[in-house]
């Protein structure tokens, strides 16, 4: 698969609104208006707008910190540093670093498109379908943008023009204008794009298919920024338009749905993911990544401790293992996610979670320590054997009853990791639960590595059945029934095998907290519950009801922090202003 990020270049564009200047290559000391006025050129510049979503965001855990994190799926165990703030709130402020991060990446990203749709008009190409498209995906990328900005700091300044000086003043816009100009920026992005890449070898470039997705969710993420119902059904019939023309074009979109829950996030299928719309590339020749040392690292938050427990050694298979203690980061489901799924008829849990660890060394006897570990008998101690491919460590999402202890491996239950709503004290069991493989990387250069290079699906086919379904639902006069079969699409592909009718809802069942624990089901762990929560208007009463420990949210988190080195910069902080709270 051809990367790429081997094209990179920079002409000293204005950075963000910080008035720092981008350092990547110049060649041979041109100028901007010289350099893209050609072709070759353009296409150095829409490239470049695509770089900052591999090597600062997808694929790092800042991203899924603001997105998964500090929801009601998830809980970082982490008590310090800058986890702590994005995960829990606590001590999150305008000098959190991660918060400039964003803020100014995000911004290149909104610079390069606006200087490449200013420039482009008036550059020859030799292949006109080839500049269609890079009208396309610089439209399409300024609204991925800007809908990450909007979302995670609010009414913030909207620029449409290309910034070549330093910004000394700036005004916040209405977030009705945002989305004005990234729906308009779609519509072109639709009218523009390919089905596939032009070159048709440079996946991960935005297409037809991403531009209709994106506009589906964002036109029902509008939905909560009108007050009226009539403009609030304007959105929902977008919305449902939207995702209904990708579900019901499959075939001519190039995109479909896998048989199984299992196969949508096999590591086999990932450079060429049939359900993918939108996905962020990582390439396996490290240098031709923008992070050449670790490009994907996803692979590593989701990890729950097994090695050195039971004779087990950290391997390819289960992947690396960070979680050494209770106070390493990680992304924990609470127990609200894991309660989400009936094991016993929806095989995504089985599909997309680890509960069990076999023995992967010759064998291992019980030792004092281990045992003591998961307050196992003393007695066992160098007396119970296992052998390789023998059950070692079960952490389950059941609630086992019993002599629990007693059992040859070693067991962790529901009731072991939490303590009712919250996680356990208990640093013995704290670090065990069920954990998430959808970002596993068995293609690691070795065991334990950071360096992944699975590409990160950030948008997929199943999420358009979802916008359609919900939609359908909300809207004035909506189809339910449509609605309700869209859901089941979903829920009975993800059936154990004999349980389909079990699977199966009915209209009554369809509620805005019925399709939110179905989008947990079917999208955890995917870069979107933040935003889901964010625009249901759920994301404090969520947080409240089902993560408790998060302790120190308050309702005017649903907006980051304005950076204090943005604030620092502009002549106009006190007319700017912080966002409520900080």
């Amino acid at each position: 698969m051809k990367t790429l990020y081997k094209y990179i270049i920079g002409i000293g564009l204005a950075s963000t609104l910080a008035g720092c200047s981008l350092e990547e290559h110049n060649p041979g000391g041109a100028t901007a208006d010289v350099v893209f006025s050609t072709e070759n050129g353009i296409n150095a510049l829409v490239n470049s707008a695509y770089v900052n979503f591999a090597s600062q965001f997808y694929g790092r855990e800042d991203i899924l910190m603001l997105t998964e994190g500090g929801t009601d799926l998830w809980i970082n165990i982490a008590n310090s540093g800058y986890g702590r703030q994005m995960t829990k709130y606590e001590e999150l402020v305008a000098t959190t670093g991660q918060m400039r991060n964003t803020w100014n990446r995000l911004y290149e990203i909104v610079n390069y498109c606006n200087a490449g749709l200013e420039r482009i008009v008036d550059v020859s190409f030799t292949n006109e379908e080839e500049k269609n498209a890079r009208v396309g995906e610089l439209s399409f990328l300024r609204a991925y943008a800007y809908w990450h900005l909007v979302e995670q700091f609010g009414d913030i300044d909207l620029r449409t023009e290309e910034t070549k000086t330093a910004v000394l003043t700036a005004n916040r816009s209405p977030i009705s204008a945002f989305y004005d100009l990234m729906l308009s920026d779609l519509d072109i992005a639709i009218a523009n794009l390919p089905v596939t890449p032009i070159p048709a070898t440079d996946q991960g470039r935005a297409t037809k298919k991403a531009a209709y997705g994106l506009k589906a969710r964002l036109a029902i993420t509008r939905v909560a920024y009108e007050s009226s119902a009539s403009e609030k059904d304007k959105y929902y019939k977008m919305a449902s338009e939207a995702a209904q023309y990708v579900i019901n074009n499959q075939a001519e979109l190039q995109v479909s749905l896998y048989d199984t829950p299992e196969e949508v996030f096999r590591p086999a299928n990932n450079k060429n993911n049939k359900e993918a719309m939108f996905f962020i590339t990582h390439s396996t020749i490290n240098s031709l990544n923008p992070q050449p040392n670790n490009p994907n690292r996803l692979h590593i938050w989701f990890k729950a401790k097994y090695s050195a427990k039971a004779g087990m050694v950290v391997d390819l298979p289960y992947g690396a293992d960070r979680n050494s203690k209770s106070g390493s980061m990680c992304f924990m489901p609470t127990r609200h996610l894991l309660e989400l799924y009936d094991e016993e008829t929806d095989r995504r849990y089985s599909d997309w979670f680890r509960e069990a660890y076999y023995l992967n060394v010759n064998s291992y006897t019980w030792t004092a320590d281990d045992l003591a570990a998961f307050e196992k008998p003393a007695s066992m101690a160098g007396k119970t054997t296992l052998n390789r491919g023998d059950l070692a460590l079960l952490f389950t999402k059941k609630k086992v009853t019993g002599e629990k202890r007693n059992l040859p491996y070693a067991l962790v239950d529901i009731d072991d990791t939490y303590n009712g709503d919250r996680v356990t004290t208990n640093a013995r069991f704290n670090v065990h639960f069920p954990a998430l493989m959808k970002h596993d990387d068995p293609d690691l250069p070795e065991a334990n590595s950071q360096a992944g290079s699975k590409d990160v699906i950030v948008m997929r086919l199943a999420e358009m059945y979802l916008i359609a379904a919900e939609a359908e639902t909300l809207m004035s006069g909506g189809n339910k029934t449509l609605a309700k079969d869209l859901v089941n699409v979903l829920r009975e592909r993800a059936a154990v095998p004999g349980k389909e009718s079990d699977m199966l809802i009915t209209e009554s069942d369809l509620d805005i907290d019925f399709l939110l624990e179905e989008r947990g089901r079917e999208l955890c762990g995917e870069h979107i519950r933040w935003f889901d929560l964010k625009r249901t208007g759920k994301l404090y009463s969520y947080v409240q009801a089902y993560n408790k420990d998060i302790t120190t949210m308050r309702p005017y988190h649903v907006n980051r922090p304005i950076p204090q080195q943005f604030l620092d910069v502009i002549t106009n902080p006190q007319e700017f202003g912080q966002n409520d709270g900080y």
